[in-house]
């Protein structure tokens, strides 16, 4: 029998079942990225009022993925567009106050025109995410509220590298992360590398939806289609101006063939949230950074087995206080098939040399680790607990002596 339980629910204007929607206030400025320092995000003082009232569902505490499943419903044929100034100005203010008010429990800000906040019933975490209103594959961002270790998770690419987002929720949750932030288009608009995309990608998918592809268009959980291998952490992107995504064509694998030799550059420039210079998803990282300076950051990648046969994993580092040793050694302790390398160290492809993110924490004093899986360590970890239990608790070198206010379960912050 189910147990009755509580949720919280927001009640003033735009709150209503756990879900907090825009009030149509005036759009505020963005906080400059430079200025990293915790207080100069300010949470509204108009601020909603938090009641409790017994759940409908008497209280089935749903899980994270089946809170993000239908955010990415329909994302493999869609191409991310970028936010306007405006737009991107007002997310910005929303994630970064969102950011300081789930460390301190206070109640969420508005959102603004077009997003919501949810809340996961039975669980300490706000969903962050576009409403329905339009689609246009902005970012989903899960914030925790209360304690939490100072740690963003990222997961770019889930449609395209297979197995991804569910080992991005293993390490969330097993160290009891701040922040994750997961892409809900796919990077190509559901096909394979199109010839004139740009980036520093080794891999190359087929274009053909997997099983988890198809669950994710059903609202199952799983995540995304083939594996590609990206070489994406580290300085120096370069930016690609151009206009806002379109629609993908449908067709499966022949179909999305056709449509991306067809899609030229500049409609893709945006669709790749890892190399994109503008895109909710960047946003978001730079909001998150400006809340929680100093703050490291995880991002999950793929690679094909024959880019890298003697690899396992790939990883590098960039950024103030980035210490790969932190990750390697624990990561080379539980992964035993495949070699754990560093990038440039011990292998000169797929380190990431044009990831957007890991240029912005470098420009905002804060560590940032690429880390890029073989698809039979991906397969093994999706299949395998006790692996994917360990490879989560290997990532808790990243947080430890960052002197944050932050900390592991059970101390306040």
């Amino acid at each position: 029998m189910k147990s009755a339980g509580y949720v919280v629910l927001f009640t003033i204007a735009g709150c209503s079942q756990g879900v907090c929607r825009s009030v149509g206030s005036a759009l505020s400025p963005a906080p400059s990225p430079a200025a990293s320092a915790v207080g100069t995000v300010e949470v509204p003082t108009e601020v909603p009022t938090v009641v409790e009232v017994q759940a409908a569902d008497g209280g089935e505490r749903e899980t994270l993925d089946e809170q993000i499943a239908p955010l990415r419903k329909g994302g493999r044929h869609l191409i991310a567009e970028p936010p306007n100034d405006a737009e991107e100005a007002a997310y910005v203010t929303w994630i970064a106050a969102a950011g300081v008010a789930a460390q301190s429990r206070q109640p969420p800000p508005a959102a603004p025109p077009g997003f919501a906040l949810r809340v996961v019933p039975g669980r300490d975490l706000w969903v962050l995410s576009e409403d329905d209103s339009r689609r246009r594959g902005a970012a989903a961002v899960v914030l925790r509220t209360g304690a939490a270790a100072p740690l963003i998770v990222e997961a770019p690419h889930t449609f395209f590298d297979q197995g991804t987002l569910p080992i991005a929720l293993a390490i969330f949750e097993a160290q009891r992360a701040r922040a994750l932030i997961v892409n809900t288009s796919h990077r190509y608009g559901g096909g394979p590398k199109p010839s004139n995309a740009i980036g520093d990608d080794e891999g190359e998918g087929t274009g053909g939806a997997s099983a988890d592809e198809a669950a994710a268009e059903t609202q199952a959980t799983g995540d995304g289609a083939r594996t590609a291998g990206s070489g994406r952490a580290g300085s120096g992107a370069t930016g690609v101006g151009g206009s806002g995504g379109v629609q993908g064509a449908g067709g499966g694998a022949r179909g999305d063939i056709v449509a991306a030799r067809e899609r030229p550059a500049v409609t893709l420039a945006f669709a790749d949230v890892a190399h994109a210079e503008r895109s909710f998803f960047l946003s978001a990282h730079r909001a998150l950074l400006q809340s929680f300076p100093g703050m490291p950051t995880v991002q999950l990648h793929g690679f094909q087995d024959s880019s890298a046969p003697d690899a396992a994993a790939i990883a590098s580092a960039v950024g103030h206080g980035a210490n790969l040793e932190r990750l390697l050694a624990p990561l080379r302790a539980v992964v035993s098939d495949g070699k754990v390398l560093a990038y440039p160290a011990d292998i000169n492809k797929l380190g990431g040399a044009t990831n957007v993110q890991a240029r912005w924490s470098r420009q905002m004093g804060a560590p940032f680790y690429h880390l890029e899986l073989s698809r039979a360590l991906r397969d093994k970890l999706l299949t395998d607990e006790d692996l994917r239990r360990r490879f989560a608790a290997a990532f808790a070198g990243l947080v430890a002596g960052k002197g944050q206010e932050e900390t592991r379960p059970g101390l306040s912050p």
